[in-house]
């Protein structure tokens, strides 16, 4: 039984002594000092709480522990953020799972993976929101020659996270292929030559045909064939004259033959294991007849604007006609040492199929 003291309005127990939960400090003169100061505290973190903008480079953000701890902000966001990030520490540790820190080799070899695809330190660093000097660390040894050993496990995240095909590359910086040289095929599949591909991307023809033989690209590129086979994969090619319509179906027989997809075939362009081998005949080299003629007459096309089928073809006859090594590097516009090496290849073997003949007419496209 507890009755209430007349003084200060607080309960009692029934012998008389204060309740020690329920009397102010004003009943205990020994803890009043103390009981003053945390009091005082307790208000003053109340009133005094000092918000901080970021100074560093590391983009701290209000509402986090990083904001809390590196830039000493004591707004209401950052004090619950670091509040919850020591009450989570504090569970893990007293559930034996606290492990502050993981092994960094998965995530060195996932940046060595991203450089090596063409992205840079300070790209890395910006996808996954840490530091440059950071990713720098981990990327290479320090300057005592000891590589990081130990990562965050919120980082290494972050990192891993990062898709080398999500990620923007620098121009002209080199990637793999495969995307490009399928996406091309594709719209060749569908009735587009490599001309009419070539005219759009203002690229020459020979200049294409190499692209879709080479295992890297450029990023640009890869970016502009992208965009054209998202325009054109849905439209089909030109076909309103007879002579447009017989370019249409040589153009999708040669693709064809080649075992070419269209772009309905693929669910990820990009990622899709490549079908079965198609077993056909030997592709024919495509030699422009006009192109020759002028290279030979030297009527302006100059060595960069042959393939390499129609190169040969242009260096065997003029080799033919007498021509020294020196007047034909002279007339194709390029080094005597070029020449000199297409000769030895050639030996001045009999040319390859022409385009004039109508059974290789439109075979004219490179083998992936």
């Amino acid at each position: 039984m507890s009755r209430t003291c007349s003084s200060f309005g607080r309960p009692v127990d029934q012998d008389g002594a204060w309740r020690r939960d329920a009397v102010p400090s004003a009943h205990l003169p020994a803890e009043q000092p103390l009981a003053q100061e945390q009091a005082a505290r307790r208000a003053n973190s109340v009133v005094l709480r000092v918000t901080r903008s970021c100074t560093h480079a590391g983009r701290h953000e209000h509402g986090t522990r990083a904001a809390y701890v590196k830039d000493r902000c004591r707004c209401p966001a950052c004090t619950a953020a670091n509040t919850a990030a020591s009450r989570h520490v504090s569970r893990q540790r007293a559930y034996g799972r606290w492990q502050p820190f993981i092994e960094v080799g998965p995530v060195r070899e996932h940046l060595t993976a991203l450089r090596r695809a063409g992205l840079g330190v300070e790209r890395i660093a910006l996808l996954a929101d840490v530091s440059v000097s950071h990713v720098r660390d981990l990327a290479r040894p320090r300057i005592d020659g000891s590589p990081a050993q130990r990562i965050r496990p919120a980082t290494a995240a972050r990192l891993l996270s990062i898709d080398v095909r999500d990620a923007d590359h620098a121009p002209g910086s080199r990637i793999d292929a495969p995307g490009t040289r399928r996406r091309l095929q594709a719209l060749v599949a569908t009735g587009w030559s490599v001309e009419l591909l070539a005219a759009r991307l203002r690229r020459r023809p020979s200049s294409l045909r190499r692209t879709m033989t080479s295992p890297t690209v450029t990023a640009r590129t890869a970016q502009d064939v992208e965009a054209l086979y998202e325009q054109l994969s849905a439209i089909p090619p030109p076909h309103g004259t007879a002579e447009e319509c017989a370019l249409v179906l040589m153009t999708r027989a040669a693709a064809a033959a080649q075992g070419w997809q269209p772009p309905l075939a693929w669910d990820d362009i990009d990622a899709d294991p490549m079908p079965a081998e198609v077993h056909s005949a030997p592709p024919f080299h495509y030699l422009d007849e006009i192109a020759i003629e002028r290279a030979v007459a030297g009527d302006g096309v100059g060595f960069d604007d042959l393939t390499g089928a129609e190169r040969d073809r242009v260096v065997d006859d003029l080799t033919a006609r007498g021509r020294s090594i020196r007047d034909i590097a002279a007339q194709l516009s390029t080094t005597k040492r070029t020449i000199s090496r297409h000769r030895k290849v050639t030996g001045r073997a009999s040319a390859p199929a022409s385009i004039s003949d109508p059974d290789h007419r439109a075979a004219v496209f490179p083998t992936v």
